[in-house]
């Protein structure tokens, strides 16, 4: 899984995306040649610590289902409404956007 994405693959996410929201947290994914996780997270949602937070739960709850081999090789880019979300939240959302993903 890369941790971070360059300008290429955010463009290619970008160009014609699926889009799944819950809890309000957006995902736009979209097949790629291995798993890459993004993040769109404006300074006004929260501090460094409580952004960070947020982005560290998320890698773990996607990385989680990835190796469970639940998760199929996309691109996604997270975009959150706020950031002060209990782990199990970001869990179960990130759960039914990869039972979506698995569907389509």
């Amino acid at each position: 899984m890369s941790l971070s994405i360059n300008h290429r693959i955010f463009s290619h996410i970008t160009l014609s995306p699926d889009f799944y929201s819950k809890n309000q947290i957006s995902f736009m994914s979209r097949k790629c040649d291995e798993l890459y996780l993004g993040f769109i997270i404006p300074r006004k949602l929260g501090s460094a610590v409580s952004r960070n937070k947020f982005k560290k739960r998320c890698r773990h709850a996607i990385s989680s289902i990835h190796k469970s081999g639940r998760l199929p090789c996309v691109g996604v880019i997270v975009k959150p409404q706020h950031v002060n979300f209990k782990f199990n939240t970001i869990n179960d959302s990130v759960e039914s956007w990869a039972k979506s993903l698995v569907i389509n």
